[in-house]
């Protein structure tokens, strides 16, 4: 995916090397991408995350151009690539819940906020990956997740308690599985859902499905679900 940004006016970055002696050292995965999303360092760590064998296999490259099972598949790749664009052109910090398990036989959450030149300019991104000790959400959501999911809420069309009702509808789980879930009565979960489907002008659950994945709502994990040390769906602990 462009970033639309020619390479003339892309700045260079250039760390210290006692920052990168420092960075070198840390056990978690760290990365830092200019304003083309190319890699411009990563330690070790980060590069066993991103499954490279070293980290000269990716400075200096795109996603797509390296021989990473991670970045195979298009989908994650552009999904990436719009997480990073919009870490450094709208200068925020965003987190997302990582499930690939074509590449990594775990969960991890993607921590990204901008990086700053010494001038005080943004010159890309910085992110790190914090391990998280619970199995697939596929073994307990039915339907296909998205392989990024968003723990920040896109914007505010909806409310949080909205945004709860209508994960396990955009999962795919039935009415009386949602309402179960949530200790709810069908009757609940069915008024909810006609009312987020008139808020947005959806006749179904497949017209309301392509609004919410226009604004990215698909991927969003409400917080509810997500405490200090573990998710939690209904009444089940992962």
């Amino acid at each position: 995916m462009s970033t639309m940004i020619s390479n003339s006016s892309i700045p260079e970055i250039n760390l210290p090397q006692t920052m990168v002696l420092t960075l070198d050292s840390m056990p978690i995965p760290l990365i830092i991408r200019n304003l083309e999303n190319r890699v411009v360092y990563i330690n070790e760590a980060g590069a066993k995350e991103i499954t490279v064998k070293s980290p000269q296999d990716a400075i200096g490259k795109l996603d797509s151009e390296m021989d990473s099972i991670l970045f195979e598949d298009d989908d994650v790749r552009s999904e990436f690539s719009k997480q990073y664009i919009r870490t450094w052109t709208e200068k925020i910090k965003s987190s997302t819940l990582e499930l690939h398990p074509n590449a990594l036989d775990y969960p991890y959450i993607f921590h990204k906020m901008p990086f700053y030149g010494d001038d005080g300019d943004c010159k890309g991104m910085f992110g790190y990956n914090e391990l998280i000790s619970i199995y697939t959400l596929n073994d307990y959501i039915k339907g296909k997740l998205p392989g990024s999911l968003l723990l920040n809420k896109p914007d505010d069309f909806f409310t949080e308690r909205q945004c709860e009702i209508m994960f396990y509808r955009l999962q795919g789980l039935k009415v009386k599985d949602v309402a179960a879930r949530l200790n709810l009565s069908t009757n609940t979960v069915n008024n909810y859902m006609q009312t987020l489907y008139d808020k947005v002008g959806a006749n179904n659950l497949e017209d309301f499905q392509a609004f919410c994945e226009k604004r990215s709502y698909h991927r969003y994990l409400p917080k509810r679900f997500l405490t200090n040390e573990a998710i939690t769906f209904g009444g089940s602990i992962i």
